[in-house]
């Protein structure tokens, strides 16, 4: 076979290796995020369950209030923290799913950007 062809060749294994990288990295991404929400969700549902029991322990409004007013500022950090957690995850799973096409653009673009006469002489 040419040198061309079995560049040619090489070139559509490497894309086919990246495309299989690229949905593994898919696929760990999304276990990750749905273990993360569950986690989240599965915390969030007994701390509503304490703080219900707590709720309706108040002997006071004044208590009543004060539990709830808690519960507002405690949510509100919880949301925050939950959110940046979640943000930089997103982010990580982006990073690894783009990582096999980024080192296969930049093999490709060296490919491309060899000068014919070198690739020629090289045949």
């Amino acid at each position: 076979m040419t040198p061309a062809y079995d560049q040619f060749a090489k070139i559509g294994e490497d894309t086919i290796a990246t495309i299989v990288k690229t949905n593994a990295a898919v696929v760990k991404g999304f276990e990750q995020l749905s273990r993360y929400f569950s986690e989240l969700a599965s915390t969030s549902l007994e701390d509503a369950v304490a703080t219900g029991k707590k709720l309706t322990g108040a002997k006071s409004l004044t208590e009543f209030v004060e539990i709830q007013t808690k519960l507002a500022q405690s949510s509100f950090a919880s949301l925050t923290q939950e959110s940046k957690k979640a943000s930089d995850l997103t982010m990580s799973i982006v990073k690894e799913v783009s990582e096999p096409f980024t080192e296969r653009f930049k093999s490709g673009l060296t490919i491309v950007t060899k000068s014919p006469t070198k690739t020629a002489k090289a045949a």
